[in-house]
Formats: C-alpha cells, sequence, structure tokens
C-alpha cells in the first residue's frame, strides 16, 4: 500500500490544482519570498483580499506588501532572516486598506542552496484579527477593572504574573517573582496566614479560594485585594494552580465608609426613638427595625415572616383608609412624602398612635414606585396630651382654636363658632383656609412664620369676610410644641372680636364732630393765631382752662407758658406738637387730645381740632382750633367699656344658664346655655314664663323667696329646685337669684343664674344604692371571714397537735421523707391561717396594711409545701432570688399567689421534656417583679387571651381545673397596688410577671 502523504506530493506535482486549493482553503494568505531580490515575491489573492485588495490592482507590484508591515513589526518580522535557524512563529500586525490593522500569524519556511544559503521563504499567514481583538479588549477590560492573572507551574515551582498582576503589586514589567517574594507581598499577620493557608489547602485538596487580602506593594504602599485561586489536577497531582488578582482598595476604602455612614445612620435613628420600615412596593416585602415592633408591643421574631400585610393586619381599619389615600398621593407624585397618624393595635390589646413618615425613593422604568422607606414614632402621649388640650380649649369662654401643622383644625372653642358664626359645622380635620377662603396671602404668611417657631399678635386689624362684612379682631398667634421632640407640632389663635368697640368708637369719632360745631359758642376752646403764630384769640373757656389770658410771646415758650402737655401728662408739648402750630403749618388738625395743666389750677384732658384760615384767594391768613373739654368722658367712656364688654363677656360666655326676667316671670334675657340646660330656644323661652316650666313641688318655696326679694327682706336668694325639659324629664339646678331696681326703686328686672345639677344627681342616688349594696355585702363577707378563720384555725391547731402527738409516740418517722413534708405543709398551714386571720382583722384597706416581706422566704415556704407534687410530676424548681429580696405585701395573699403559680406550672407541665420551673425577679419603676417562668404545655393567648383571669375560665383538659386559681391571685394582686402581665406560647411554656410594689433596703 502507498504512502498517503508520498502520494499527495506526488499529485501536486503532477496537478497543480491541488496546491491551489490547499493554499486557498487552509490559510488566509500564503506567499514565497526572494530574499536575494525582494522585486520578486509573490502573494497569493488569499492574501491581498483578507488586507481588502484586489489582486488585479496589484499585479507587477507585489513587493508593495512589505510597506502594509505595521511600522513596530517590521523589524520583528524580517529579522527572521538574519538569524534563519531561529523558528519563526510570530504575530504581525498589517494594514488594511480601510485603515484598520489586521493581525496575521505568521510562519515560515527557508529554503536553501546547496552551499546552505537562505535563498527563499516561504510563509503562510493566518487571520487571528479577531482573536486579538478580544484579547485587547479584555486586556483593556482588566486594566479598567485592575484584574490580573497569575500561574504557579508546580513543576518549575515558578510563578507567573501578568501585567496587571505586577503593577498591583507595583513592580517593574520585568519583575520576576518566586513563591517566597509572591507571599510576602501579603501584609504580616491575618492575610499572610490566610493565603498560606488557602494556597496548601488549594494544592492539597483542590478546594478553590475567594478572598479579600492586604498587600503591602514594592513602594510600601498597602492595598486591599481580592485574590482568587484554583488548581488543576492530572492523575491525582496539582500540576498547576491559577488565578486572578484584583486591586480592590478603592471598593473596601468605600465599603468601609458605607459601614461607618449605616452606623452612624442607625445610631441617629436609635437616638430618635424611631420605629423603621422599607417596603418594596410591588413585590410587597417588607423590613421593619426591632423598634417598629416594640412600639406595637412584640419582637421582630413574633411578628414573622414579616411583609406589608403586618402592617395592614395592625393598622385600625379607619385610619388605613387615609393611609391608603395618602399612599397613592405619593404614588401619583401630588406630594412628595407621606405622613399619616394612625392607630395601631398593641400586643396587649390596646391602641397606640404613631406618626407614620415615607417617601418613595425609587421608581420603575415604567414610573411605578419600587421603593419607599419611612419611620414610625409613637405619638400615644403625645395624642393624650392633644386631648386634654384639645378638652381645654372646647371649654375655654374665650375665642381659641388649634391647628396641626397643615393648618388643619384639631379643636375649636364654642366662642370661636359663635364669633364666626360657624355653629353645626363639622371643623375638625378641616383646612383652615377651606372655612375661611376669603384669607389672604398675608395671613399665610403668618401662619407659616408661627409654625417656623415665631409668635405674633395684633391689638387691632380688619378682617373683611367673603360676604362683605368687616370684622374687627383683636388676635395673638402661637406655635405649640410636642412633648417628646419638642417640635413644632401646629398653630393655637386666639382672636378677640373687638367689632362692637370700633363701631363705638367710630360713633364717638362722629359725635366728636359734631359736638365741635354745636359747642363753638359753649364751653368749648376756641384759640386762633395769625399767619406767624402769635396768638389773636382765647375765648373764655379757653382762658378758664389755663387761667391765663392771651401773652404776646413766642409760639416757643406756649407749652411751658400754658401748661401744655402729651397724654401722659409728663411730657411738655414740642412746638411742631402744640395743636394750633400743627394746624397752622399741616392745614388742619381733628381731634387732638392734650393736656392743660396750668399752675396752681385743675387739669383737663381736651381734644382739638383745626383748620387753616384762608381768604378768598386762598392766602393763608392763620389757624383756628376748637378745644373739647373730655376729661369726664373719657373716664365715663372708658369704665362704661370696661363695663359692657365685662357684663357682656360674662352673660353670653357663662358655662352656666344665666338669665333677665321681668317682674312677673316672663324672661327678657337669656343665654344659650339656659336654653342647652331647659331645651327650649330662645324665642320659645321669651313665650313662657319661669313658673311654666317649674316643678309644681318647687313652685311654693321659688316665689316665697321672690317676694322676700321684692320686698326688700333680702338681697338675693339660692335654692335647689326642678324645672320641666322641653322633651318633658325634670332638670334638677342650683338657682341664684337676685333683683336691679331703678333709681326709685322699683324692680327693674330679676337676675337669675342656673346650675344644671342633673347629672350630679343621678349620680349621687346611684352611688348612695352601690354604697348600700355594698355595705351590706361588706358585713356578710366579714361575717363569713371570721367563721372560716375561726374554723380554720381550729382545724389547723388540731392538725398540728396530732402530728406532734404522732412523731412523739413514733419517733422514727422524722426519717420518713414524706412525715417530713407533712409536717412541714402543717406548719405553714398553720402559718397561713394566722395570716389570713390577720386579714380578717384588718380595719383599714388593705392597702393601708401592707407589710414587709422576703419574698425569698416565702417562695422557699411555697416550694416546700408543693415539693411532692413537683417531685411526683418531674418538675425541677428553680429559686434564683436574693435572699434579701422584699416586697410590701400582705403575708396571706403573698402566700397564696406564690402557692397558685407554683401548682399550675406543675399541674400543666408536659412529659415531652425536662420540665422547670424558673422564679426570678428585676425592679422596675418602684415594683419588685418577680417572673415565674416555665416550659410546660403554655396557652394559646390569641384564644383566650382576653379571658385568662376570668372566673371558671380553663384553658386545658386537666382533672383538677377549676378556673379559679387566677381569678382570685389576680384580684389579690391588684388590691395590693400591683400588677400581672403574661407571656405565652402552645407547647413552649408560660412567663407570668408579677409586679409588687417594691420594699427598698
Amino acid at each position: 500500500m502507498s504512502n498517503p502523504k508520498e502520494e499527495l506530493y506526488s499529485l501536486i506535482k503532477s496537478d497543480f490544482s491541488i496546491f491551489d486549493f490547499i493554499q486557498e482553503s487552509a490559510l488566509d494568505g500564503f506567499g514565497y519570498l526572494d530574499i536575494e531580490n525582494p522585486t520578486n515575491d509573490w502573494m497569493n489573492p488569499k492574501f491581498w483580499n483578507t488586507l481588502g485588495y484586489s489582486e488585479n490592482k496589484i499585479i507587477g507590484n507585489q513587493a508593495t506588501w512589505r510597506i502594509l508591515i505595521h511600522t513596530e513589526d517590521t523589524e520583528n518580522f524580517f529579522e527572521h532572516y538574519k538569524n534563519p535557524h531561529k523558528p519563526y512563529n510570530e504575530i504581525i500586525r498589517f494594514k488594511h486598506q480601510n485603515g484598520s490593522t489586521v493581525w496575521f500569524r505568521c510562519r515560515s519556511m527557508v529554503i536553501r542552496n546547496s552551499e546552505g544559503q537562505a535563498i527563499n521563504t516561504i510563509i503562510s499567514f493566518t487571520d487571528v484579527t479577531e482573536l486579538m481583538r478580544k484579547d485587547e479588549f479584555l486586556e483593556r477590560c482588566n486594566v479598567a477593572a485592575m484584574v490580573g492573572y497569575w500561574e504557579i507551574d508546580m513543576k518549575t515551582q515558578m510563578p507567573y504574573w501578568s501585567k496587571i498582576t505586577k503593577l498591583i503589586h507595583e513592580v517593574p514589567n520585568d519583575y520576576q517573582p518566586n513563591l517566597s517574594t509572591a507571599i510576602h507581598f501579603f501584609e504580616e499577620g491575618e492575610s499572610r496566614e490566610q493565603i498560606t493557608k488557602a494556597v496548601e489547602l488549594v494544592i492539597s485538596t483542590g478546594q478553590h479560594y475567594d478572598i479579600d487580602l492586604k498587600i503591602v506593594t514594592a513602594k510600601g504602599n498597602i492595598k486591599w485585594v481580592r485574590a482568587i485561586g484554583q488548581a488543576e489536577f492530572h492523575e491525582g497531582t496539582c500540576i498547576r494552580v491559577y488565578g486572578t488578582f484584583q486591586d480592590i482598595h478603592k471598593h473596601k476604602l468605600a465599603q468601609e465608609d458605607l459601614i461607618k455612614e449605616k452606623q452612624k445612620l442607625q445610631s441617629v435613628i436609635e437616638g430618635t426613638n424611631a420605629g423603621t420600615w422599607e417596603w418594596n412596593v410591588q413585590t410587597g416585602e417588607t423590613l421593619f427595625n426591632k423598634r417598629w415592633a416594640e412600639i406595637v408591643g412584640y419582637s421582630l421574631d413574633e411578628l414573622a415572616p414579616i411583609s406589608i400585610d403586618t402592617w395592614l393586619n395592625l393598622v385600625n381599619p379607619d385610619d388605613l383608609k387615609l393611609s391608603e389615600l395618602k399612599i397613592q398621593a405619593c404614588f401619583e407624585k401630588q406630594t412628595e412624602y407621606y405622613q399619616c397618624e394612625c392607630r395601631m393595635k398593641h400586643k396587649a390589646g390596646h391602641w397606640v398612635w404613631v406618626f407614620d413618615r415615607g417617601k418613595v425613593v425609587s421608581w420603575t422604568k415604567e414610573g411605578k414606585p419600587l421603593m419607599m422607606y419611612g419611620t414610625h414614632f409613637d405619638i400615644s402621649e403625645q395624642k393624650k396630651k392633644n386631648e386634654r388640650n384639645i378638652i381645654f380649649i372646647e371649654h375655654t369662654p374665650t375665642a381659641i382654636a388649634m391647628f396641626d401643622i397643615e393648618v388643619k383644625y384639631l379643636a375649636v372653642s364654642e366662642k370661636w363658632r359663635t364669633d364666626y358664626h360657624l355653629e353645626g359645622i363639622d371643623l375638625i380635620g378641616k383646612s383652615h383656609y377651606e372655612i375661611f377662603p376669603e384669607i389672604g396671602d398675608e395671613w399665610k404668611k403668618i401662619h407659616q412664620e408661627c409654625l417656623e417657631g415665631k409668635s405674633i399678635k395684633c391689638d387691632e386689624d380688619k378682617f373683611v369676610r367673603q360676604d362683605g362684612s368687616v370684622q374687627w379682631l383683636k388676635w395673638e398667634v402661637k406655635p405649640w410644641y410636642t412633648e417628646d421632640d419638642d417640635k413644632v407640632g401646629g398653630i393655637i389663635m386666639y382672636t378677640d372680636d373687638i367689632t362692637e368697640r370700633k363701631k363705638i368708637e367710630q360713633a364717638l369719632l362722629e359725635n366728636h364732630t359734631l359736638l365741635q360745631t354745636i359747642l363753638e359758642s359753649i364751653d368749648v376752646g376756641i384759640v386762633a393765631c395769625d399767619q406767624h403764630g402769635s396768638l389773636t384769640l382765647f375765648n373764655n373757656t379757653t382762658k378758664r382752662w389755663h387761667g391765663l389770658p392771651i401773652n404776646n410771646i413766642s409760639p416757643t415758650e406756649y407749652s411751658s407758658y400754658y401748661g401744655l402737655y402729651q397724654l401722659d401728662g409728663v411730657t411738655q408739648l414740642s412746638t411742631e406738637e402744640i395743636p394750633i402750630i400743627r394746624t397752622l403749618k399741616s392745614g388742619s388738625i381733628h381731634n387732638m387730645e392734650i393736656i392743660i395743666a396750668p399752675n396752681n389750677e385743675p387739669s383737663h384732658i381736651v381734644s382739638t381740632s383745626g383748620s387753616q384760615l384762608k381768604g378768598p384767594n386762598g392766602e393763608l391768613f392763620g389757624a383756628v382750633i376748637a378745644m373739647h373739654d373730655i376729661t369726664e368722658r373719657k373716664k365715663a367712656l372708658e369704665q362704661l367699656q370696661i363695663s359692657e364688654e365685662s357684663f357682656r363677656g360674662n352673660f353670653e360666655n357663662a358655662a352656666i344658664g344665666m338669665a333677665l326676667l321681668e317682674p312677673d316671670g316672663r324672661w327678657k334675657k337669656v343665654n344659650q346655655t339656659l336654653c342647652n340646660i331647659v331645651g327650649y330656644t330662645e324665642d320659645e323661652l321669651f313665650s313662657l314664663t319661669f313658673q311654666d316650666i317649674t316643678h309644681p313641688e318647687d313652685l311654693e318655696a321659688d316665689l316665697h323667696l321672690l317676694n322676700e326679694l321684692v320686698n326688700g327682706e333680702r338681697a338675693f336668694y339660692h335654692m335647689q329646685k326642678r324645672y320641666f325639659h322641653k322633651k318633658g324629664n325634670v332638670v334638677h339646678a342650683i338657682l341664684a337669684a337676685s333683683l336691679a331696681r331703678d333709681q326709685a326703686g322699683k324692680p327693674l328686672y330679676f337676675i337669675s343664674q342656673i346650675i344644671d345639677i342633673t347629672q350630679q344627681k343621678k349620680a349621687e342616688e346611684e352611688i348612695q344604692t352601690l354604697l348600700d349594696v355594698t355595705k351590706d355585702q361588706n358585713e356578710r363577707l366579714k361575717n363569713f371571714a371570721h367563721i372560716v378563720s375561726h374554723n380554720l384555725r381550729s382545724h389547723s391547731g388540731n392538725i398540728s397537735m396530732m402530728m406532734d402527738i404522732l412523731l412523739e409516740e413514733y419517733p422514727a418517722l422524722l426519717d420518713n421523707e414524706y412525715i417530713t413534708l407533712l409536717k412541714a405543709a402543717s406548719t405553714n398551714l398553720k402559718e397561713t391561717i394566722i395570716h389570713l386571720n390577720e386579714v380578717v382583722l384588718m380595719n383599714t384597706t388593705i392597702i393601708d396594711n401592707l407589710k414587709s416581706v422576703n419574698l425569698y422566704n416565702a417562695i422557699e415556704n411555697a416550694i416546700q409545701n408543693v415539693s411532692a407534687f413537683a417531685k411526683d410530676s418531674n418538675v425541677n424548681i428553680k429559686n434564683t432570688i436574693g435572699k434579701d429580696e422584699r416586697v410590701l405585701a400582705v403575708p396571706a395573699y403573698l402566700d397564696s399567689i406564690i402557692l397558685n403559680f407554683l401548682t399550675n406550672s406543675i399541674k400543666y407541665s408536659t412529659e415531652e421534656r425536662d420540665s422547670y420551673v424558673k422564679l426570678s425577679t428585676f425592679v422596675d419603676k418602684g415594683y419588685v417583679v418577680l417572673k415565674v417562668e416555665d416550659n410546660g404545655l403554655g396557652i394559646d393567648l390569641k384564644r383566650h387571651g382576653a379571658k385568662l383571669f376570668g372566673m371558671y375560665k380553663t384553658f386545658h383538659a386537666h382533672k383538677d381545673a377549676r378556673g379559679i386559681g387566677l381569678f382570685i391571685t389576680k384580684n389579690q394582686i391588684e388590691a395590693m397596688g400591683g400588677k400581672i402581665e403574661v407571656i405565652s406560647e402552645v407547647n413552649k411554656g408560660t412567663t407570668f410577671s408579677i409586679y409588687f410594689k417594691h420594699e427598698k433596703i
């Protein structure tokens, strides 16, 4: 059979098409080079096509291929000809026709003549452009990511480092590492120990590693690096270890900074005592911190698994609706922040108020909310304080309103409603600007400044209502602060409607103007001057007031000469302030008030008005003023205004019923409180007399006292009487009546004050009934207690005596464990009965008769009493309480309580595990808390928590269960001023916490 290789050679010699097929199909280029004559080179068409050229265009100029070699690779390419014995296999860059670079792997064979000289070269080209581009891209990526490569040939024990690996170590490119130097780059200590151990493991077991370590570079810099290593095995022997080496120093520093920031943020959150939550809106996945769970009385483990349903199950359904509306507003980007006050169900069963605040921090590509973060603050105490403030505000007789930070109503007084005609409107929760749409930007600015902590007030301000009516107000707006964090919680606004006062002042102004004209010829001071200010006229009234005639003096001396003062009566008027001079210069004055206080003459408060005197052509020739003595009127007006405002305010805003009645008993004027008491409107009362609604049995006494009042036999009278309500029911009231008379002593009207005491009367009747029943029951209980304590003491004494006789007759029984226990139980029973007798003999309340009791001794006695029971039930009792721990208690109650909890724990133990009962204490705010913990059957608190301490309530099918022990125990604890708490889980155990008053040593 012929050799295939020789056969192929023969075929190629005989048929050149076979050669063409091989060189065209197997290679990306092929050439034949003439070493002695470069112009005689030949490159096949495939070579030129790969470089983007057509063979037809380069025929006759084949040598041009040499200029397409990359300049930096030219020397390397032709180096082969200088040393033809060296095998040639290099990657050389060529320039493509479009300017891009083409990488060829070049392999060549030198053809020599008979003397061994190189005369020709056959060269093949393989296009590796795509591979080189990928390598170049990978190299750039490695540089960007600072990821280097390394390997160790286990046969030669020589490491290889890539360029990036050397760059990370800060060594030169020609640096050659060895195993020893490579390891010593790692920081001495933990990092070097870790890498040594990791390399040993990967070589011996093949276990790869991926660890973060520190190195010290050749330049002495410390860097964090990520080292990844794995091994290659052959026939069970490691032949190569290789991996990557990445500079992660910046990432590590950033990570450490992030950890510090997180710790700092966590400290801030813990410092604010806030619960935090994170919610993936799209998946429902939710995270709460520990404080979030504590606010509602749980641990995070108890709430697991946690999701958005955890919140939904705890929040009050009514508040949930409002919360969802506000969250939706956030989702629709109507508001940046979500904030809502909600009630959440506490583990103990009561509601906890929380202030829930959050913000959407990321969105999906479709614009839907993705992640939302927020906080929970417990505002229950703040709510209670607000409720107290609200109650105070609602009942205050002045016009006050309380608002939150959104200027929404929290509380309003009744006076606020009446002043602004808001009766019957539900204001709470509504915006102030919704109720008063006429409020302008100036008021809104005032509100905003007060929400920032400022207090603002005004003694007189004009307020134009939406219907065009005008109110004059005296007002003050100030912030109110939350109790916990002293932040502004909203504003309180106080207003006083002074419209009536302004009307009076306006009327006075008009009256003064009228009086000036009327009194020119009577008791009015008239003063005139010429255009230079020299006085030309003093009427008699003026002379009488000043006690001086006109004197030709300079205007600068008028004040001191005529005694002209400002209203304080101390400061003399300056020349420019003198009414006549001021009129002359300004054109006119109106109602300027000054004091005339001449020497040795009575002073007068005068109101001055004046105008310039001008000729027909408008020339100024002087001025004239009129002065009105308003001294007495000022005093009278002040007193009248004070009196009227005081009476009107007291009458209309009184918390009791007030009325004015005609002498015949018809109602003349009533306030709203009286209408509320008897159920009639003001108009309905005006059609009745007080006799019409007075109970017949009280009418005669009322009329008798009224006649004594009319006859002058008494100045006033008080009495309890009954009225008929409009609905027919009886209203009990206290009536205080007095009589106003005219100057002649004739009766004008009766003044009545009526206080509704109906509820008080009902309460007194109920209390009396309850006291009667309680007194009877207490007497029965006391008799029962005396009988029981006496009989028990007799039986206990008999038992103790019989035990003594038995032990005296049979001393050997003292060695019997059960007899010893029986003896101890008998002794404890006797002590218990003594304690019970003490309870019976108490004459004051239990809490006033608490004694200092050694808790440790009491527990030890109880343990002795149940020791046989515990032993029989395989229950281990652990008393970890200090021997000096003392509490305030009734000894009998304390013994009963401890005994009840111990027997319950033993009774409801389980055989599935080693049972125990552990007793321990801690002090909490004036209480010694006794914890009784067991690992028994437990109680399902979700099913039975509400009825746990009820009478005759049982929770396990036990033959001795009666359902009375916990009921009695709870009442005993509370009677001594304590309380009881319980934590339990089915088949895991129960812990009772009993709070006793602390007896400090």
